[in-house]
């Protein structure tokens, strides 16, 4: 019985360990991951449900089972790094789903929040090199900038690139 028990623990814990932890990444993991290097704050926060649909509900939660995503609107500065055609003005990339957070929550603690950051983010779709994981102190930018040339060789330094406007960027940045 014994055995059992620990057997149930051993399986069981790994499983649910990550549903209330946020995941971790090292200025290595990200800018080796990372698509796209910017400089920029975030102007606002939204949720969307499961359809894409605005969630307005400050109480509206996140976490497992819940299918709602909160995002952080994230102003672009500058556009260090990317393997992107155009950027937009404004990015709205999404928090990690798994974790326990309320609109109202997030809102409030980004409200009146004017730090610069160095964004590292990947894909076509503008997220995080882990789910929520995409933001490091500007601090960062001069080693980050080293890590990703060392492991993307053929990529260049884009010193004259421009965020383009989003047709839709009045609706982000509420």
């Amino acid at each position: 019985m014994r055995r059992l028990l620990i057997v149930l623990i051993a399986v069981l814990f790994p499983a649910t360990s990550f549903a209330g932890f946020p995941f971790e990444a090292t200025l290595e993991e990200m800018a080796q991951d990372a698509d796209h290097i910017l400089i920029g704050r975030v102007t606002g926060v939204e949720m969307i449900d499961g359809q894409g649909k605005p969630v307005l509900d400050r109480k509206a939660m996140t976490g497992p089972g819940l299918k709602n995503t909160i995002r952080l609107l994230i102003a672009v500065d500058e556009v260090l790094a990317t393997n992107a055609d155009t950027v937009p003005n404004v990015l709205p990339v999404p928090l990690a789903s798994h974790l326990h957070y309320s609109l109202g929550q997030i809102s409030d603690a980004h409200d009146g929040d004017t730090t610069v950051r160095l964004v590292l983010l990947q894909g076509n779709d503008f997220v995080g090199t882990k789910p929520g994981v995409f933001m490091r102190p500007l601090s960062d930018k001069d080693e980050a900038l080293r890590i990703y040339h060392a492991a993307h060789p053929w990529a260049r330094p884009n010193s004259s690139f421009k965020p383009a406007l989003l047709r839709n960027a009045a609706q982000l940045r509420r």
